[in-house]
């Protein structure tokens, strides 16, 4: 316990800032600066004048983005530059908001506060932070995924300070650096159960992330969400935010939980609280063993419109070398499960990644075709070398990939350009045109 008082920060203004994306494709599925709008709650709570401007909001004005369905939607683009340095044909974009958007913000920030998301994105954050230094005289704070998986690579971004990992507390203590005394922390590491995003910073919200839980419980070596352990909410704070963000006008929440079935008992309980007219969606790929026929017929009452199962691949020697979280078994049976209840390929899609290391063109193939003739629409994710993983730990340590690699074209839709470990790029696009023959199909004739 601190032996002095702590101070509010009520004449301290913060800019909280998502920043562009630059990629050479991007769309907007529900993407909210979720940790962003944890902080913004907290530093609220502890007298912070607080505005955002999110970057990546399609309802800012002079975009010309286009709406999708239930919330989600093209994102205003420009083209910024190629990839002609890695002998890669695709053109770079600026995704988000027009440059003129700066211009609108009428507000004289103490500090800065920079999300990020994606390592290879990491080219929209150096440009909307240089954007920022050179409008404001204010200290840049730079967190988020990319901070934290890529620390020294992060220290090129111009920010002032990098926080990575968990957000809260640790903003507290940079602010208390930049103002030089102890302030009021409304929250510690109980801030995932004890406050939620701040919403209320958006002038017009049609869709909405929730969180259920935090972090994951497989290990699977594609993917980091295991490393920040695992945790989840008591159902009463997820209904009291759900019914929040009902009165603000939400109509579509999407659960962006990394493991969001894990406890059976808990989610059957959140599914039966959940009030019924708002449409929800589950994009991030839900595990196949934990889908029964309560939850599947409690998904259909309530309302669910996207339902996607993270299968990955059938091989079944890849599917334990990954992490074991699914077995072909399983995934029969979840998708026979919610087609009985009536979902059908309109709701219920399968992610299937390809160019795993190991992964054969043929099996490729076979996965999709499976996909198809159980009659779920099949989503191709193409594999990322994501930095901090298991299997980047490992090509590292056999120099297949260096360290300094730009990690821009680690991604899924690059790597497999240059990549010796990938089917390669050719080959993808082979299984990408089987799945797209599909789509058409399904699409009547004039």
């Amino acid at each position: 316990m601190l032996e002095y008082p702590f101070f509010t920060l009520e004449k301290m203004k913060a800019l909280l800032v998502n920043p562009y994306i630059h990629d050479i494709s991007a769309y907007d599925f529900w993407l909210k600066p979720v940790g962003l709008l944890y902080i913004a709650q907290a530093l609220r709570a502890s007298g912070v004048d607080l505005k955002l401007i999110d970057l990546l909001d399609r309802n800012l004005p002079g975009t010309d983005a286009h709406d999708g369905s239930y919330g989600t939607g093209k994102f205003h683009s420009e083209i910024i530059g190629n990839l002609k340095a890695y002998n890669i044909p695709r053109y770079i974009k600026r995704y988000g908001a027009p440059l003129s958007v700066f211009d609108e913000i009428d507000f004289d920030p103490d500090v800065i506060l920079v999300t990020s998301m994606m390592t290879y994105w990491y080219g929209g954050v150096f440009e909307t932070i240089k954007i920022l230094k050179e409008r404001f005289n204010a200290p840049v704070i730079l967190g988020g995924n990319y901070v934290t998986l890529l620390p020294e690579h992060a220290k090129k971004s111009g920010a002032d300070f990098l926080i990575g990992g968990e957000g809260i507390p640790k903003i507290y203590d940079v602010l208390e650096e930049i103002e030089g005394k102890k302030i009021s922390r409304s929250v510690g590491n109980d801030w995932f159960e004890k406050i939620t995003p701040d919403y209320s910073l958006y002038e017009k919200l049609d869709a909405a992330v929730v969180h259920t839980t935090y972090g994951c419980t497989f290990r699977c070596t594609y993917c980091i969400a295991w490393q920040k352990g695992f945790k989840s909410r008591s159902v009463n704070s997820v209904i009291e935010e759900i019914e929040s963000l009902k009165k603000m006008g939400v109509k579509d929440i999407a659960f962006y939980d990394d493991a969001i079935l894990v406890d059976k008992v808990r989610f059957k309980e959140i599914l039966k609280a959940l009030p019924s007219d708002i449409r929800y969606h589950l994009p991030n790929g839900i595990h196949a063993i934990y889908v029964d026929e309560e939850i599947a017929s409690l998904m259909m009452e309530k309302n669910f419109k996207t339902i996607r199962i993270g299968y990955e691949t059938g091989d079944p020697y890849l599917q334990k070398k990954t992490g074991g979280k699914v077995t072909n078994v399983a995934f029969k049976r979840a998708m026979e499960t919610l087609k009985d209840v009536g979902f059908t390929n309109k709701e219920v899609g399968a992610y299937l990644m390809v160019g795993l290391p190991g992964q054969t063109f043929e099996s490729a193939m076979e996965d999709v075709k499976s996909v198809i003739n159980l009659g779920i629409k099949p989503f191709l994710n193409e594999y990322t070398l994501i930095p901090g993983s298991i299997d980047w730990d490992e090509a590292v340590s056999k120099g297949e990939i260096p360290e300094d690699v730009d990690p821009l074209i680690l991604k899924g839709a690059l790597i497999h350009y240059w990549w010796k470990n990938s089917m390669g790029f050719k080959k993808i696009s082979q299984i990408k045109m089987q799945v797209q023959r599909f789509y058409r199909s399904l699409t009547p004739n004039p």
